[in-house]
């Protein structure tokens, strides 16, 4: 085999690891979700109790992990939200595609995201939330 099959063997063995990810179904995924809100502090549980919380496989087509939708907890609309449930999507396809290999890494994201999401909600805007290291 030259050298340059061998190389590209080894590039298509890397690619073909990179795609293999574990599936998530719906409902394990939603379990990461569930247990990502659990752990937040009941302060901030209590001000979710009105949010409908959304998994999703939109986040390649909004290029994101997790998205915001409704008026920020007291203050003004974020994200086009008004009259309408405020919304937290938490992105599946996205996060499975950039963590499912590892199944404590997509946790943690998971994780992460959902913290982000509410920071929105709280009231922080994404400087905000990124100064927070959420």
């Amino acid at each position: 085999m030259s050298r340059f099959a061998a190389g590209a063997a080894s590039i298509n063995a890397v690619f073909k690891a990179m795609s293999e990810h574990k599936h998530y179904s719906e409902q394990e995924f939603e379990e990461l979700v569930s247990s990502a809100l659990d752990e937040l502090p009941i302060e901030f549980q209590r001000a979710l109790e009105q949010v409908a919380i959304v998994v999703s496989d939109r986040g390649a087509e909004n290029h994101a992990y997790g998205l915001y939708i409704g008026s920020k907890l007291r203050g003004t609309p974020y994200f086009g939200g008004g009259g309408l449930a405020d919304e937290i999507m938490i992105f599946r396809d996205t996060l499975v595609r950039d963590f499912g290999d590892d199944p404590e890494r997509l946790r943690l994201h998971v994780t992460q995201t959902v913290r982000h999401e509410v920071g929105h909600h709280l009231g922080f805007d994404e400087a905000g939330v990124r100064k927070l290291r959420l």
